[in-house]
């Protein structure tokens, strides 16, 4: 059976990059750093992954979205 390699780019807020790091980490999911974005406080991450791994992504992208949710609300306020 062949392998999948799946690539995707992410741009992650700076305020949650030490959990995203701990999870790519954790898992061992390949990554560099693309691009840095001082603007919006973000860098852009390429990351290698397999199939089987998604949900980890998934789990990224979750922590991701709840971020820039709370940054909206709290702009509401």
């Amino acid at each position: 059976m062949t392998t999948v390699i799946v690539q995707k780019e992410m741009e992650v807020p700076v305020g949650i990059l030490v959990e995203v790091a701990d999870l790519l980490i954790e898992h061992e999911i390949s990554h560099k750093i693309t691009a840095t974005d001082a603007d919006n406080d973000c860098i852009t991450l390429e990351l290698e992954y397999e199939k089987e791994e998604r949900e980890i992504i998934h789990e990224i992208q979750d922590l991701i979205d709840d971020y820039e949710e709370e940054g909206e609300e709290d702009e509401d306020n």
